[in-house]
């Protein structure tokens, strides 16, 4: 099985086979014909294989023409934030993100910051199956520079976003675990702005990761230990290129990831949103994959939800359309438009931590009002050409069902629903279950599962 994801706004795969500094170079170069001859500012994660992708693409970038703005180790929010600080052609991302570190791959940012939509990236990808790269001569290469230090202004930028002054005055307490990934100087600098105190966990930027990157439940024992044993008011593991960000309470207990959106959604709808004068962005687009705690707290305050592809690009592009005032997946990214044009786990933390100064309730007591629903996650490997084939088994299976095919399969009930559909970062078919009953969550989960194992092992057998 081929380990390589080629999907709107990124290519992703396991390094050394297939992505290889020969993909890397063709991609870039297609990315720099795309921005022709404008300057593209670049950044990378702390892993091993992004110091040899960031050197691939940063000569292909030149051999088009464009200039290159390098901003070294950083997350992928400040590249967003330098794009369009710069007024950039366009960013490019070298990150893993949640992958483990076999894993990396190329992120392409617009001239807004954002993640490019499908009619972009199929322009880029149009540009790399053709070959037809823009090659300057030697007198028309553009420069190199490092980039200048944007991390004060990005601090400022988050700050304007936020009452500062409200955070301040409760001089809180954040343990924040870094898995050694590109976020601990900026949070630092972050925190210290808002009047708190950090407690750092995995600070060090490395290319050997203290646990799996993505900030999931199973991800946080660490911290979650770590809390019960430290006087803090809440803790958060952020991803390695700071998109996405999950949380712990002050008593060790860590939240699923899906906690994320709706923790915003509850502050941000009730005591913004809802004030807001008309024409002003409001609503929340979110994909077919997220849990409904989402929609349960919109509808308290009558805001709509709209649904979409999974995959951030997808989701910042229909927010922008929509004009709605946030973007999120259940994965722990989110985006308060138009502050931030791309998921950024630092303006995230800063949100609850205004929403925790505000109310003056806990995390845990935040995290209490938001409707109860019980999910269950799960994956199998499938080779892509059988994708399509357990694909139709379930849409079959379920063909009495409402159901939504946009992508995969999404079938509903009155109190449950499931989600199957191909990873798009990973040769995986991934299956999704919530319910209002954690029993029948169980069970609806057991069943598609066992149905998808006999699907995919049977064909794969009779395959070979």
């Amino acid at each position: 099985m081929r380990q390589l994801k080629i999907g709107t706004s990124s290519v992703r795969g396991v390094v050394g086979e297939p992505l290889t500094p020969g993909l890397i170079v063709d991609f870039a170069c297609a990315f720099g014909t795309y921005c022709d001859g404008g300057t593209v500012v670049i950044g990378r994660d702390t892993r091993q294989s992004s110091v040899m992708l960031r050197a691939a693409a940063l000569s292909s970038l030149l051999s088009t023409g464009c200039a290159v703005v390098d901003l070294g180790v950083c997350p992928t929010p400040l590249v967003s934030f330098a794009v369009r600080t710069l007024h950039a052609a366009g960013g490019l991302s070298i990150t893993g993100s949640h992958n483990d570190a076999r894993w990396n791959a190329l992120k392409f940012l617009g001239p807004d910051g954002a993640l490019l939509n499908a009619v972009s990236s199929e322009e880029v990808m149009d540009i790399y199956h053709a070959a037809d790269f823009t090659q300057v001569p030697w007198d028309r290469l553009q420069t190199w520079t490092p980039a200048p230090d944007l991390a004060e202004q990005y601090v400022a930028h988050l700050c304007a976003a936020l009452d500062v002054e409200r955070i301040r005055r409760q001089h809180l307490r954040v343990a924040v675990d870094f898995c050694n990934g590109t976020g601990a100087p900026l949070m630092a600098r972050f925190l210290h702005e808002l009047g708190c105190t950090l407690i750092p966990l995995n600070e060090e930027p490395g290319s050997e990761f203290a646990h799996p990157p993505a900030p999931s439940a199973a991800n946080m024992r660490q911290l979650g230990a770590l809390l019960r044993y430290l006087e803090a008011d809440l803790g958060a593991a952020i991803n390695i290129d700071g998109d996405r960000i999950g949380f712990v309470t002050a008593t060790g207990t860590p939240l699923s990831e899906e906690h994320t959106l709706p923790l915003v959604a509850d502050y941000l709808l009730g005591r913004r949103a809802s004030r807001a004068p008309e024409g002003t962005y409001h609503g929340v687009v979110t994909n077919l994959s997220t849990s409904r705690m989402v929609d349960e707290v919109a509808r308290t305050y009558g805001q709509p939800v709209v649904r979409t592809l999974i995959g951030e690009g997808h989701v910042i592009d229909r927010a922008q359309t929509e004009r709605a005032l946030l973007a999120g997946e259940g994965s722990g990214g989110v985006a308060v438009l138009p502050t931030a044009a791309a998921f950024d786990g630092f303006l995230t933390l800063g949100l609850v931590l205004e929403a925790i100064a505000a109310t003056g309730e806990s995390l845990q007591l935040l995290v209490d009002r938001l409707p109860q629903f019980y999910m269950r996650k799960g994956s199998l490997a499938c080779p892509p050409d059988l994708v399509y084939q357990v694909l139709e088994g379930f849409r079959e299976a379920y063909a009495a069902q409402p159901s939504d095919r946009t992508e995969g399969i999404r079938v509903e009930w009155d109190d449950a629903w499931v989600h199957i559909r191909a990873s798009n970062t990973e040769p995986l078919l991934r299956i999704i279950v919530e319910a209002d009953d954690a029993t029948r969550a169980d069970r609806l989960f057991d069943e598609v599962m066992a149905r998808a194992h006999r699907v995919a092992f049977g064909n794969a057998g009779r395959a070979g």
